[in-house]
């Protein structure tokens, strides 16, 4: 499946031809958080602005980087500056962002938040007040309750990526590129269509505002699928030992053991606490990273698990195409031997927050501007808008009180011989018109529903 344009394609691969103009240390990116110590800084690009581009050139857009840089949370961080700086790159290698006639130069700036409200607003501050920010790709929760009022009163578009942080009165805050929760929503319904005698459903996170939001979207949708939910608990965030967490779910039977959306380092745990403690049923999670996981495990062991992640080399995805490329680029700048080698793989988390970046930089092309109230008007108003996923639409309000909800198409995964592999993409809005009312139910009874928290 090809979703970009050709020009779009030529224009990354250019960009990463010319990685001789900025020579920069090994996994450079963490070795910039890790020396920020609580301060906003530059995010390295390889490549200026092209010198040949035939528009006129206009002042540069700053965009802000928000999100765990270190600690557990990280994992949904920091690799995120990977795929932000590449889709930055290809921008600007065609001279910037075509904003109202000119090219307008992006640049990136991050904060190290922590996983912390006071952090996310410190860090809030310091991209808006100092460095301009018109845009913060951000992970959300705790950070995004912290920072919205600030964020709010200034103007600036927040993109989360849990659509579970979409309130009416955060008019500029935006989600929905990371499919949170609505993948914990069609995971039951797709294991109950792949083995409709399985059961017993289980399913845990931490307990804080993500974990406790989509675990109730997940319970309700469970329950509208006909699963008998025997085990709902959202263990504590300070959790370091998780035997007796597994020992207490696994005494109630589960077939289907759901890990919601626990942190990355979380799931490493639990999953390594399910093979020691003897679980042989089906594993389910928002996001599985394979790679640290089959350091604890056997390949065989994850055999099936499922999420929705999926990896850009994927047959899936078809060849050539957006996915295809980016996985080349990607390998190329920031995998083994490349000028910015990070020392791992490629994870979902390096393209994840470019879905709603790149869906931001559509609608300011389209508005010819940044002024974030008619940015957000124009992509309300499309019919269809172009994602690395596919084509989305913005919409949300019955589950958000606002549409504020970009919602591509839906990739489910299953681990096969060790490698995450698409086995189907769904439509969320179908299948949530169906069940809606049953799962509201559930949410707000759990108190989760956006006028609720």
């Amino acid at each position: 499946m090809t979703t970009e344009t050709d020009t779009e394609k030529t224009t990354m691969q250019n960009g990463i031809s010319r990685r001789g103009f900025f020579k920069y240390t090994s996994a450079s990116i963490a070795a910039a958080a890790a020396v920020s110590a609580g301060a906003v800084f530059e995010v390295p690009s390889l490549i200026g602005p092209a010198a040949a581009a035939t528009e006129p050139t206009g002042d540069p857009i700053n965009i802000g980087f928000l999100g765990a840089l270190s600690g557990p949370d990280a994992g949904w961080g920091l690799p995120g500056l990977t795929g932000n700086q590449l889709y930055i790159d290809a921008v600007n290698a065609e001279g910037g962002l075509l904003v109202g006639g000119e090219r307008r130069p992006l640049k990136m700036y991050a904060f190290d938040d922590e996983a912390t409200g006071s952090k996310a607003l410190q860090g809030a501050k310091q991209l808006v007040l100092e460095k301009d920010v018109k845009f913060i790709s951000a992970i959300g929760g705790n950070p995004a309750d912290a920072t919205h009022p600030f964020l709010t009163k200034k103007k600036v578009v927040y993109a989360s990526l849990i659509s579970t942080d979409i309130k009416p009165d955060r008019p500029y805050l935006i989600a929905g590129g990371d499919v949170t929760p609505r993948i914990d929503m069609l995971r039951p319904f797709y294991h109950r269509f792949i083995n409709p005698h399985l059961k017993r459903w289980a399913v845990i996170s931490q307990d804080d505002t993500i974990g406790l939001t989509s675990q109730a979207w997940e319970v309700g949708s469970a329950l509208s699928d006909g699963w008998e939910v025997v085990y709902d608990v959202n263990y504590a965030i300070e959790t370091t030992d998780f035997a007796p967490v597994v020992s207490a779910m696994l005494a109630t039977n589960p077939e289907v053991v759901s890990l919601n959306l626990s942190y990355p380092t979380f799931v490493v745990q639990i999953v390594e606490q399910l093979y020691l403690q003897g679980f042989k049923g089906l594993i389910s999670a928002n996001y599985l990273d394979t790679e640290s996981i089959l350091q604890k495990v056997p390949k065989e062991y994850l055999e099936g698990a499922t999420d929705s992640f999926p990896l850009f080399d994927d047959p899936w995805w078809g060849s050539p195409s957006w996915q295809e490329n980016f996985m080349t680029e990607w390998n190329a700048r920031y995998g083994p031997g490349g000028p910015e080698d990070v020392h791992r793989e490629i994870t979902g988390i390096d393209w994840d927050h470019v879905i709603t970046f790149k869906v931001w930089a559509e609608g300011v092309k389209l508005a010819g501007t940044v002024d974030p109230d008619v940015v957000l008007d124009t992509l309300r108003g499309q019919d269809s808008i172009p994602t690395i996923l596919g084509p989305g639409k913005m919409g949300g309000k019955e589950m958000w009180g606002i549409d504020n909800m970009v919602s591509p198409p839906i990739p489910i995964n299953e681990v096969r011989d060790g490698v995450k592999r698409v086995q189907a993409v769904v439509r969320f809005e179908q299948w949530f018109d169906n069940r809606k009312d049953e799962i509201i139910k559930v949410v707000r009874d759990k108190g989760q529903m956006f006028d609720q928290r």
